[in-house]
Formats: C-alpha cells, sequence, structure tokens
C-alpha cells in the first residue's frame, strides 16, 4: 500500500491527545468520573474536528478543539491516569471505521463516543451540485444527487445496518461493569425562517456564466430534512443497541444559538458572524491567520469521502480549464506534488494538496463541538455509568 495510506493507519493505531484546553476554555475541572480511565473516539470528520483549532496530526486531520478532545482535556476534568485513544479520521465511512478504527481500540474502555453516516448517505455530491458547484453543475445534477441520498434515507436499511455493526463490533471493548457509548448526530446547516438567502449563490465559479444554484428556501429545508432523517435512522440503530449506548442529538441547541447558515436576516456571505457554528469558505477563527489556512495541507483523504469530493470536483474543474485558477481570494490549487498524475488518485486515496480550510466547509467551528461536549457531559452526569446486562436482566450499579 501507498506509503502515505500506511502513515495514515500507523497514525490511527498510536495516536493519543495531550493537548490542554483548559487555558482557553473555562469550564469546572473538579474530578466527577474517577470511573473513567479508558476513554476512545472513533468517527469521521465530525468527531476528528476538522480544522477546528490547533491540528493535533497531519494524517488524519484531528484538532484540539473537536469534542472528543475537549472532553478528555477539559471537561472529564484533569485525571492523570485517563488515557485518550483518539482515532477518529476524517473522511472515514461507516465501514471503514468498522474496518480500520475498530481493530485498534484497547479493552476495557470506560467511555466510547462515535460520529458516523454523514459519509454513507452522499452529502459531497449535494455540497458540489447543489451549494458550491466545484463542477458547474446545473439544476439536473443538483435534484438527482438529493434524489439519490433522499433514497439511500428512505431505504434507511444501509445506514441501520452499517451503524448497528459498528456499535456490535465496538461493544466488545468496552467495561462490562460499567463502559458507555455516545453516538454523537448531525445538525441542520441552514436557517429556513426567511427567504433572505434565496438570492445568494456560493457557486465558486462566481465569474463564468452559467446557470447558478441558489440557497433558495425549498433547497435548505430538504438538506435539513435529510440531516433530521439521518438522526432518526442513527437515533433508532442506538436504541436497539441496549441501555449502555447512548444518542445525543445537538439539533437544536445549534438552531438556539442561530448558528446555521442563512439565518433569518443574516445577508450572506458572513463567515466570521458571532454565533456561527459552521465554517464557511473564509471563515476565520480567533487566532487564526487567514495565509497560514490557505498553505496548510493534510495528507490524502479517501476517494469519494466528503473532504475529498471536495479536492476531487475542483480539480476536475481544473483540469478541463487549464486557463482558470480558484478565486484568488479563496487561494488556489496546488498541483505539483511529486508523484501525482492524473486525476490526483493513488490507489484508495486523493493527494491534491487541498487546505484543510477549504475542506472544513460544512464542518463544525469550536463552538459547535464544545455543544456536543456539554451534551456528552450532561447526559454522563444524569445517567452516570452503564450497567452490567447478562442474560434477560439488567444489573443497576
Amino acid at each position: 500500500m501507498f506509503m502515505t495510506s500506511l502513515r495514515c493507519v500507523v497514525a490511527t493505531l498510536m495516536l493519543t491527545t495531550s493537548v490542554s484546553l483548559a487555558d482557553q476554555t473555562p469550564f469546572n475541572t473538579v474530578a466527577k468520573f474517577p470511573w473513567i480511565q479508558k476513554f476512545a473516539s472513533i468517527g469521521d470528520s465530525y468527531s476528528a474536528g476538522l480544522g477546528s483549532g490547533d491540528r493535533l496530526d497531519w494524517s488524519c486531520s484531528r484538532y484540539a478543539y473537536s469534542y472528543p478532545n475537549i472532553l478528555h482535556t477539559t471537561l472529564l476534568s484533569e485525571d492523570a491516569k485517563r488515557t485518550h485513544r483518539f482515532l477518529s479520521c476524517s473522511g472515514a465511512t461507516s465501514t471503514e471505521i468498522l474496518e480500520k478504527q475498530v481493530p485498534a481500540l484497547s479493552d476495557n474502555l470506560d467511555l466510547l463516543t462515535i460520529s458516523a453516516g454523514g459519509n454513507d448517505i452522499g452529502l459531497t455530491p449535494i455540497l458540489s451540485n447543489c451549494v458550491y458547484q466545484f463542477y458547474m453543475s446545473g439544476d439536473d445534477a443538483c435534484q438527482k444527487s438529493m434524489d439519490e441520498a433522499r433514497d439511500k434515507i428512505v431505504s434507511a436499511t444501509e445506514l441501520y445496518q452499517n451503524v448497528t455493526k459498528l456499535i456490535e463490533a465496538a461493544k466488545p471493548n468496552m467495561n462490562p461493569d460499567h463502559g458507555v457509548i455516545y453516538y454523537t448526530g448531525y445538525a441542520g446547516f441552514f436557517g429556513t425562517d426567511d427567504e433572505t438567502c434565496d438570492n445568494v449563490t456560493w457557486a465558486v465559479w462566481r465569474d463564468v456564466e452559467w446557470t447558478k444554484q441558489y440557497l433558495k428556501l425549498e433547497m435548505r429545508k430538504d438538506l435539513n430534512d435529510m440531516v433530521r432523517s439521518v438522526n432518526a435512522i442513527i437515533r433508532k440503530a442506538v436504541a436497539a443497541a441496549g441501555p449502555n449506548v447512548r444518542f445525543i442529538d445537538y439539533d437544536s441547541e445549534i438552531e438556539a444559538i442561530r448558528g446555521r447558515y442563512c439565518e433569518a436576516g443574516v445577508q450572506e456571505p458572513d463567515p466570521n458572524r458571532d454565533g456561527l457554528a459552521f465554517y464557511e469558505w473564509n471563515t476565520v477563527d480567533h487566532g487564526e491567520n487567514k495565509t497560514a489556512l490557505q498553505n496548510q495541507t493534510g495528507d490524502g483523504v479517501p476517494k469519494g469521502s466528503f473532504e475529498g469530493g471536495i479536492a476531487d470536483q475542483i480539480n476536475k474543474t481544473l483540469e478541463e480549464h487549464p486557463d482558470w485558477q480558484f478565486d484568488p481570494e479563496k487561494g488556489f490549487v496546488n498541483k505539483t506534488k511529486e508523484g501525482v498524475q492524473g486525476e490526483g488518485i493513488i490507489e484508495d486515496t486523493l493527494h491534491w494538496l487541498i487546505p484543510d480550510s477549504y475542506k472544513r466547509v460544512f464542518h463544525l467551528r469550536p463552538e459547535g463541538h464544545r455543544i456536543v461536549a456539554r451534551k456528552v457531559l450532561e447526559d454522563l452526569e444524569r445517567n452516570g455509568k452503564g450497567s452490567r446486562v447478562g442474560g434477560d436482566e439488567m444489573i443497576e450499579l
């Protein structure tokens, strides 16, 4: 296998985090959960925290302000004995998490967090064809990608089975007396209270004449409904998995802080407004340097993944129009990486040098991750340890 892919696997197996957020995030650090000594996190870019805070590694684009790292370094309180195996990897589908991350879990885990499912339904084609139009797609392509994603959600079977397999595979690694698994969902991306965004386009090739897609109210509602349908399927699978598996739904919290794109009265694009929970193009968090962001690139991401799809579509367009370059305001694509030919695909990985500041669009900013972390903490405070399950009886501990 290509060396970059090998490095990704090795990093996934070995990485533990030690970054402290105590000086940046003012939370109570009184020891509340001494029973949590072995903590692990598996999942996709929403768990890895793509682009949120300081980078923890290059191979999987894990970041310090991801909700698992916030939990470990701050919310669960300081505990020198507690370990955190951070295995989440940007771009991973539930199948890839099952194949690569679950086998790397330690035994007798006290706490495990999982985020998976968003990459399974085909979010990348929707992002490309309906929102950013990386490949200058038209109405037909947008509708097709929406219909395909909707069909996957409506059938529910594949996603439900993938989530179930992932949970069941992780269960044997949990502490049999009190281990708890938290499966986190997703949040709707758009405000739908008015039609202010109906005249807004985020098409990246703005100076080229073709039929651009706009952030119409109907499309925004459809995308939010898809996210909630995915959450409903995950919730159902979690409920069937038993009392020690718990679902975290933070959709209403993101809505409550007006954290979505196109909130009522917001004139988009407004990438740096207070309260925005998701990254837009040109979002620059406090303490970040815009120029540096455009020069920071991680290793390749899986072909067909959410993040890989962005790289794939941008470069597909550039290949067909070599006299174009990416919008100067957003930087440009460096296509000179040694050994990359054709569409930049080596085995199952894309290696275009696309900065994480581009790939992180539609991902949570630090405050979004804090909301998820707080929801996990609140549930731990309310419901505590898991329960020993044996035969037909459940013994509360």
